[in-house]
């Protein structure tokens, strides 16, 4: 069966699947901060707390090789629990997840003040992007990808249901939450500003904020990519499913200008 990781013993292998834009032999980062949060989901689940923050620090390139999951617990409070997932590559630790955790009450107040723009058109409705573009990465052939707004090899803001179709661990079931942190990792591609054959830009972390849990296959990425100075830059992101909005997304990014002779190559 094709899937994202293998299991193998208490590790976590990844497959040619995984493979990210800069390099087949180098993990998405959709599939780094996808297996972090498989574990955060399992805690939430035994403690009956709702997930309301994921923080994602990318420290490492990493390779396709098999990975440890380690869990800490550094607040254990009665209404709020923060916990840490550390990804490791033996004794190297590629990347880290801070989530908060929040106990769930019995009901949510109106908001006489939140706008109501209409349902978002369905994925069926949404046109798939070029070819040369879901050839982009090797995991990024695994998800389906309908444009609503915009488009992906054109800059600019855009909006885009996505889809892994492969199970992230072999074996398991996609749950929503998996599904929304994948794809929250395509924001800065889906409103990518800039002319890629002049400039790079990468991304070394990424946070998600929810206000109620995600529901079903689908996620929809309505996001926004912001220049400032030194370089630096920032993506902002409205994640969606069928029901409606349901997290908001934050990335820091660097721009680099590419040098002469890669522009002409």
């Amino acid at each position: 069966m094709t899937a994202i990781f293998k299991p193998e013993g208490s590790l976590f292998r990844a497959t040619e699947h995984a493979g990210g834009p800069w390099s087949p032999d180098m993990l998405q980062g959709s599939a780094t901060t996808a297996l972090m949060t498989r574990e955060v989901e399992r805690l939430a689940q035994q403690s009956g707390f709702a997930v309301r923050r994921l923080t994602f620090d990318l420290w490492r390139p990493a390779g396709l090789r098999a990975f440890a999951v380690q869990t800490d617990v550094l607040r254990d409070g009665r209404k709020a629990k923060t916990l840490q997932v550390r990804l490791l590559d033996g004794d190297t630790e590629i990347g880290r997840c801070t989530a908060l955790l929040t106990a769930q009450g019995g009901e949510s107040p109106a908001d006489p003040f939140s706008k109501n723009s209409g349902p978002d058109a369905p994925p069926e409705t949404g046109r798939p992007p070029p070819a040369f573009a879901q050839k982009w990465s090797r995991y990024f052939q695994n998800v389906s990808t309908r444009l609503i707004e915009g488009a992906l090899e054109k800059p600019g803001p855009a909006a885009a249901w996505m889809r892994l179709d492969v199970p992230l661990v072999e074996g398991e079931a996609n749950t929503p939450l998996l599904q929304a942190v994948q794809a929250a990792d395509f924001s800065s591609g889906v409103a990518q500003i800039v002319d890629m054959r002049e400039w790079t830009f990468i991304n070394p972390e990424i946070s998600l904020y929810f206000f109620r849990p995600p529901e079903g296959e689908w996620i929809l990425i309505r996001s926004r990519t912001r220049a400032g100075a030194g370089g630096a830059g920032l993506t902002t992101a409205t994640l969606s499913d069928r029901q409606g909005p349901f997290a908001e997304v934050m990335q820091a990014m660097t721009f680099e200008r590419r040098e002469a002779r890669a522009q002409a190559s």
